[in-house]
């Protein structure tokens, strides 16, 4: 995904000239069908660090050794990984490593975001940036930061310039949590839609499933197990964890002394929807007039008020799931936080989800209650008007006949 006729920023922080110079010149030739190619040269490692803390790149190459500080052949002046490890926490780009190291960052390989290419072969460097920009992280971002930039520029002239002599008063660590909390949720309601506006032809691939993506928060926010989380356990089966969030919560474990309440984690069981025994049943009776029975009894998990099951859409590396409220486990949190945290259920579907397993185990079954004599008084049932039952009045007589009567 790239956006037609945009300028790409790119650095290279290469302290070699000749080579800088020279995928310079081969990166205008050959991708200048991705549009106009802004390319900046920096041969000091520390003055990259300040251009990518003061401007906006869209990709980086990155050299790993700088010949000008000292080193040795066996402890090489890897400033390139350095550089990297410190622009990944302020201002996250692409990356091609273009090294003649390739082995001391081969770890951090994961294309098409982050390459690591010999700097002996150009060519698949050319090819390694190519793929980068055509991620479509550089216009994502780009749109992002613009439209989280807009709106946060919005709130303070609309919202707080005008109402300042009021929120002057309060405490000022107030203001922050208001701004955050207020852009949160516009961004939820209202960042999809826009984004998709300003990608035009690119909203397809940025909006894809996403009445499905905005189920889940892939992957989870959270630091720590919380509601709604959907986890793997070592054996790869699903789970969804039923305990409220605030016998969960804790901090990190270098960030606080809060620490959970819950000693155990109550856990619903999920399976691939297509092993489902009502699935299987369903699928295995063949022709629809021979398994209607069974079709009809798989169809009855699609119910929003099932009592027993939910479904969980597909997405990503998540398979269409059925999560059995019947089959609940309690397992020692000290466990559960080793088991893999794939996702979070969003809001509301979080609270839906935990809502419907309380409806479940708290329901009340109560004998039927026959209403037919109610419904006749009322003359309810065509058989007849209720005066002729001589216990309640017509609800249908007119004024005149009340009158009269």
């Amino acid at each position: 995904m790239t956006d037609g006729g945009a300028v790409y920023r790119v650095l290279i922080v290469e302290d070699e000239v000749d080579i800088a110079e020279e995928l310079s010149e081969m990166l205008v030739e050959e991708l200048s069908d991705l549009g106009t190619l802004d390319i900046h040269v920096e041969n000091d490692f520390d003055e990259a660090e300040r251009l990518l803390e003061t401007q906006a790149f869209d990709l980086v190459v990155l050299d790993v050794r700088d010949a000008t500080r000292i080193g040795s052949t066996a402890h090489p002046n890897l400033q390139g990984r350095e550089l990297y490890d410190r622009i990944a926490k302020t201002r996250w780009v692409p990356v091609v490593f273009c090294t003649g190291l390739a082995e001391q960052v081969s770890d951090l390989a994961q294309p098409p975001l982050i390459q690591v290419v010999p700097k002996n072969r150009l060519d698949d460097a050319v090819t390694a940036i190519r793929e980068g920009l055509e991620s479509g992280v550089p216009v994502l971002t780009r749109h992002i930061t613009a439209l989280v930039d807009e709106h946060v520029r919005g709130f303070l002239r609309d919202e707080i310039a005008p109402n300042w002599d009021r929120l002057g008063a309060v405490d000022r660590s107030q203001i922050a949590p208001v701004l955050v909390h207020r852009l949160a949720a516009w961004l939820k309601e209202n960042a999809a839609e826009a984004l998709g506006a300003a990608l035009g032809s690119s909203e397809d691939r940025v909006m894809g499933h996403a009445s499905t993506a905005r189920m889940y928060l892939m992957p989870p926010v959270t630091k720590h197990v919380t509601a709604a989380d959907l986890l793997r356990d070592p054996q790869d089966g699903w789970w969804v964890v039923l305990t409220p969030a605030c016998d969960l919560y804790e901090d990190f474990p270098s960030g606080g002394h809060r620490t959970a309440k819950a000693e155990y984690v109550r856990l619903a069981k999920a399976v691939p929807l297509n092993e489902a025994p009502l699935i299987a049943r369903w699928i295995e009776a063949g022709s629809p007039v021979k398994g209607s029975r069974e079709r009809n009894a798989a169809l009855e998990m699609f119910r929003d008020n099932n009592a027993r099951y939910r479904i969980l859409p597909k997405y990503l590396d998540i398979p269409d799931l059925l999560v059995d409220f019947e089959i609940v486990q309690s397992v020692p949190l000290a466990e559960v936080r080793s088991w893999t945290r794939v996702a979070t259920l969003d809001s509301p579907f979080a609270e839906a989800m935990l809502t419907s397993h309380g409806h479940t185990v708290g329901r009340i079954g109560t004998p039927v209650v026959d209403f037919e004599n109610i419904k006749q008084s009322l003359g309810l049932d065509g058989k007849g008007k209720a005066a002729d039952q001589g216990s309640v009045p017509n609800p249908r007589a007119t004024t005149k006949d009340a009158k009269q009567s």
